[in-house]
């Protein structure tokens, strides 16, 4: 496993930009101890579209879905593009859950995690724990 290396699901890019969010302390510290530590946080490029999407529409919250375009568009982010065979592993881990919490866009972040090898996910989502996957924080 790489301990290196930590994968962020949106709800972790949410809780960082969104003050009001219930975990938003909560994300910043889990950032600044992983940027303390060195650690890298990895973003699957899946979680941009979701995030963004998300926070302009159910949060209602333009300004902030456009700090993170911008942020994107910047290349502030460790981005993990998806492959085919990180996408057919993703299909795989989904069609294992009978949760309809549990989405393809999650089941994608472990896939990436998988992939690289990472043993911690940065999300606030107590689905990664029954995955095998520790939460950051």
């Amino acid at each position: 496993m790489n301990s290196s290396i930590v994968v962020a699901d949106a709800d972790a890019l949410i809780a960082l930009v969104l003050e009001k969010d219930p975990n938003h302390k909560r994300a910043v510290a889990v950032s600044s101890m992983l940027t303390e530590k060195g650690i890298t946080v990895v973003f699957p490029v899946t979680v941009f579209p979701e995030a963004i999407t998300s926070l302009k529409r159910a949060a209602n919250q333009p300004e902030k879905a456009h700090l993170i375009n911008r942020q994107l568009q910047q290349g502030l982010f460790d981005v993990e593009y998806v492959d085919e065979g990180t996408l057919l592993r993703a299909s795989k881990i989904f069609e294992d859950t009978d949760s309809k919490q549990n989405t393809l866009f999650d089941a994608i972040v472990a896939a990436c995690a998988e992939k690289l090898g990472a043993e911690l996910i940065f999300s606030f989502d107590n689905w990664y724990p029954k995955l095998g996957y520790k939460l950051a924080g």
